[in-house]
């Protein structure tokens, strides 16, 4: 949230991608399990565009249509997760395989497609969109604040327990995934 204000969507969310293209194209030289498992953390980071995601919709869309904004690109960025399972199978790895590589240098390869997209995506994000309907740069003041957030106000947030149940309850969901 605090990245989001300062820098924008459009800065942060094009952040997130390229820090994510990093660990994607890292994940094909896996080669035992602690890099696997530090490389999966930093691949999770990536899902921190989730968020961007739901506070940018929050900036583009009226207030009459931002539930559902919001709740199209939640379901969208969620079956892609899912379509993505069955892409680097079917769509990659398989073709590669058949091409003549080997299984283990196919998956390799495979990973260094969606580590490209992911840059695309991030150099077109930057070139292309806009913070706001409006606006090419986002400003705290859009949303009526006349000061960012502080640590403070997190602390008054987490004192409510609907918030840390819901942070559990994310937390379970997408650490899951």
């Amino acid at each position: 949230g605090t990245l989001l204000e300062l820098f924008g969507p459009c800065n942060v969310q094009a952040g997130l991608m390229a820090f994510g293209a990093i660990w994607v194209a890292a994940a094909a030289g896996i080669s035992a399990e602690w890099n696997f498992i530090l490389i999966r953390f930093f691949i999770g980071g990536a899902g921190a565009t989730f968020v961007t995601n739901q506070f940018w919709c929050s900036l583009m869309f009226a207030p009459n249509i931002v539930g559902t904004a919001n709740a199209t690109a939640a379901g969208w960025g969620n079956l892609g997760g899912g379509v993505t399972q069955v892409f680097m199978v079917l769509v990659l790895f398989e073709p590669f395989k058949s091409a003549g590589m080997e299984a283990d240098l196919a998956w390799r390869v495979a990973m260094l497609v969606p580590a490209c997209l992911f840059v695309l995506t991030a150099v077109l994000i930057k070139l292309l969109c806009w913070d706001t309907p409006t606006k090419k740069r986002f400003s705290p003041a859009d949303t009526g604040k006349t000061q960012g957030a502080s640590m403070w106000d997190y602390v008054e947030v987490i004192k409510d327990p609907r918030v840390v149940v819901m942070i559990f309850q994310y937390s379970a969901c997408f650490g899951t995934e």
